[in-house]
């Protein structure tokens, strides 16, 4: 995958030049159910001129601080997705410094890398929730095959289904790159009340969310059930209750979440997951815009059309 986004971005430049944290930003697009009957997916649904719902997350984890950004989706969407997101976002805060001699020296770009559910997990385990798990996991394993100093020390989790200003985060961003937890609220629900408004797991959470659905969703057999000679279960569980933990919502796979640090508490947001959501918000006077900047996102550099090749 051209030598690992060029060796994973020279190693996210070398740590940003020897800075030690790593914010790596999680958005999760698939394994949700959604009221909606498009022809496509609806984070691809305008927000702006060519701005989309899907642009609106990775720009919340672009002014949160992250290093890095990992788009959970499904094989199936990938292509389109890779299409209108391209391979790198600027990173809004360095993007232009009015009273910077070079003002263009410090501009940062934040890789966008995409991933998907592991087989093994497909209808056993494949929740919203869960699919957030994997991503964070899978942001880890690749910085660890690499080097343990990209390592993710904490991972902020942004959903393309609430619809909120994304430069609220702004402020907290020196917080959100450190070791505090953040949470985003709204009526003083979050995450844990089923809503999907932004957050922050570290490490420890995300052993300890992991460990609680392993732990408390079902399998194929009967826990404690008969066994047969060779000490294998063999008394199976009617199909219904057959591997609960893909149905597990939001404040199941998180209730182990560790207590946060910092919270915003919103005056309003627009939940999306149906149509109605988004035609609310679309009558409504909030205007969510795109970034005031001519190149903000870039298209994919490492792609040639079919008419270049020979």
């Amino acid at each position: 995958m051209i030598l690992w986004r060029i060796l994973y971005t020279s190693m996210l430049w070398i740590k940003r030049c020897t800075i030690s944290f790593h914010l790596a930003g999680i958005i999760p697009v698939s394994s949700i159910p959604l009221e909606y009957d498009l022809p496509y997916h609806p984070c691809l649904l305008p927000l702006d001129d060519n701005y989309l719902m899907i642009h609106r997350s990775i720009m919340e984890c672009a002014y949160a601080g992250c290093e890095t950004i990992w788009i959970v989706a499904d094989p199936d969407i990938t292509p389109i997705f890779k299409k209108v997101v391209g391979d790198y976002v600027y990173d809004p805060i360095n993007y232009y410094r009015a009273l910077d001699p070079d003002k263009m020296a410090k501009r940062t770009m934040i890789p966008i890398f995409f991933t998907t559910m592991e087989v093994k997990n497909r209808g056993k385990r494949d929740s919203y929730g869960w699919s957030i798990i994997e991503g964070a996991y899978m942001a880890y394993r690749v910085s660890n095959q690499l080097s343990k100093w990209i390592i993710p020390n904490m991972y902020y989790v942004s959903f393309p289904w609430a619809l909120y200003p994304p430069e609220i985060v702004r402020e907290y961003r020196k917080s959100i790159s450190s070791e505090k937890k953040f949470i985003i609220t709204a009526n003083g629900e979050g995450v844990k009340e089923n809503k999907y408004l932004g957050f922050t797991l570290d490490q420890q959470d995300f052993i300890n969310c992991r460990a609680h659905v392993r732990k408390e969703g079902t399998g194929m057999y009967v826990p404690g059930g008969k066994l047969n000679d060779a000490g294998i279960p063999r008394e199976v569980l009617p199909p219904e209750e057959r591997w609960s933990a893909k149905k597990f919502n939001l404040s199941e796979v998180f209730s182990q979440l560790g207590t946060p640090t910092i919270t915003h508490d919103l005056s309003y947001y627009y939940d999306v997951t149906s149509f109605e959501g988004y035609k609310k918000w679309a009558a409504s006077q909030i205007e969510i815009s795109k970034p005031p900047v001519e190149k903000w996102i870039t298209p994919s550099r490492y792609k040639k059309s079919l008419l270049q090749f020979e």
